[in-house]
């Protein structure tokens, strides 16, 4: 019976973590990297990559270009955002990139992302407006970079509004016009 307890429990407690993100949406990628490059980038969201040493980089869409164009003549740039932005490859440096734009992200934030399910992530974090992810306030830049890694590799992407001071939460389709 006690062995029964033990497997119940475990099967619980992994139902209620973080373990699998979403691929980011292939529109983004096939749209970045089909854009044309003398105009400036529409996707006005930061791009996270995976350094050495378990860090990420926060990235525009030009810096991703511009570490693609120093560093991969071995595939097509579609396929270096489809590795490198759903995480299956770090980035090295680059003259875009150095080792000081690698951060760890908050142990604190990774712990409560790793233990919770992504509602709870989000509810933590997180007031729900109208429909709207909304970042609470009251959070330092490293905090918010974290939060904001652990929304991108879900496919939510934290959005800054300068207009009013916000953060907001906006998902894939809110990137393409509806047609």
């Amino acid at each position: 019976m006690f062995r029964y307890t033990i497997i119940v429990f475990v099967l619980l407690s992994a139902c209620s973590r973080n373990a699998k993100t979403a691929d980011i949406d292939p529109r983004i990628i096939n749209e970045m990297s089909h854009d044309d490059r003398t105009t400036p980038s529409r996707f006005d969201i930061d791009f996270f990559v995976r350094c050495k040493d378990g860090k990420v980089a926060m990235l525009n869409e030009p810096a991703l270009w511009g570490i693609y164009r120093e560093n991969e003549k071995n595939m097509s740039y579609e396929k270096f955002l489809d590795l490198t932005l759903n995480q299956k490859k770090s980035v090295e440096d680059s003259s875009i990139l150095n080792a000081s734009d690698c951060v760890l992200l908050d142990q604190q934030i990774t712990h409560y992302y790793q233990s919770h399910n992504l509602k709870d992530f989000l509810l933590e974090y997180f007031t729900n407006e109208n429909n709207s992810w909304r970042l609470r306030d009251g959070y330092s830049k490293s905090q918010i970079i974290s939060i904001s890694y652990y929304c991108f590799i879900n496919n939510k992407f934290l959005q800054y509004d300068d207009y009013i001071g916000i953060y907001t939460l906006i998902e894939p389709y809110e990137l393409f016009p509806k047609k």
